[in-house]
């Protein structure tokens, strides 16, 4: 005969002890951390972002350049117009251009062309005007010069270079010599071409503490101004140096004078409406 065995713990479905803890319970899941309205709010951000992405760099760039585009295109066309307006005028340019040049051929004369003409410049034109002048040479009396450096090279005379003058004080550092024997190992056997880069290019020239009166520098000026059919010479300015006053009634004094030649290069291009160092353009 079997025997039933009772379970040690209180039977099922029998009444609490009051005061006892009730059964143990196992916590409920927790909700999903994204909601559909945090999803809503992410998508809503992306959106804005990429929106704002795509305006920087497709709207904004594209708009930029048609901005640059459209001034790209009104610049052509100004171009273009210009263009054709002178093109309209080349005729009647290239004939004021034949009538210069031919002018400017029988007024060459004027000018110093290339480094060939300064030489004799000083030995046939200025100092012999300065010789026959009234004018009379000082134990202080010089001409001041721009400096001027001769090219040579094995086509061309290195000895023809400096002025027979004693007016000249260190000729040798003024009228200097760059020898251009070689390029690139190859000697150089053509004459150089020593115009002036520019149409116009003035060359100073000052006379220092010669003696005269007023009438004999009149003279002189008048003498290198309009007398001569040679080398256009302009006179800026003269002064008397009150130091070397000589007579009671100051009638014989030292003379400063400043003076222009220039050099003329027909091929080079003209810059401007004035000409460089005008008369009147430098001071004592």
């Amino acid at each position: 005969m079997s025997r039933v065995r009772k379970p040690s713990g209180p039977a099922a479905g029998a009444p609490r002890k009051p005061g006892a803890p009730g059964p143990e319970r196992k916590a409920a899941p927790k909700g999903p951390v994204v909601t559909p309205q945090a999803l809503g709010i992410v998508f809503f951000l992306i959106l804005v972002i990429g929106v704002i992405v795509f305006w920087q760099m497709v709207v904004v760039k594209f708009n930029n350049q048609m901005i640059t585009l459209n001034n790209t295109i009104t610049q052509t066309q100004g171009q273009i117009q210009t263009y054709e307006s002178k093109g309209k005028m080349l005729p009647e340019a290239k004939e004021v251009n034949t009538a210069i040049r031919e002018k400017l051929r029988t007024l060459d004369y004027l000018f110093l062309q290339d480094q060939d003409s300064v030489v004799p410049f000083f030995e046939d034109i200025l100092i012999p005007i300065i010789a026959t002048s009234k004018l009379r040479a000082t134990a202080d009396t010089k001409l001041e010069v721009d400096k001027y450096t001769f090219k040579i090279n094995m086509a061309m005379d290195p000895f023809n270079t400096l002025p027979a003058s004693r007016l000249f004080e260190n000729a040798q550092d003024i009228f200097g010599i760059d020898y251009l024997g070689e390029k690139e190992g190859v000697p150089v056997d053509k004459v150089l071409d020593t115009r002036p880069p520019n149409f116009l290019f003035p060359y100073t020239i000052k006379m220092t503490k010669f003696a005269g009166t007023y009438e004999n520098v009149k003279d002189f000026i008048d003498d290198v101004q309009t007398r001569r059919n040679a080398v256009l010479i302009t006179v800026h300015c003269f002064k008397n140096n009150k130091s070397d006053n000589y007579g009671l009634y100051r009638t014989v004094t030292t003379w400063d004078l400043s003076m222009t030649v220039y050099f003329m290069n027909p091929e080079a291009q003209a810059s401007g409406d004035n000409p460089p160092d005008p008369p009147g353009a430098k001071t004592c």
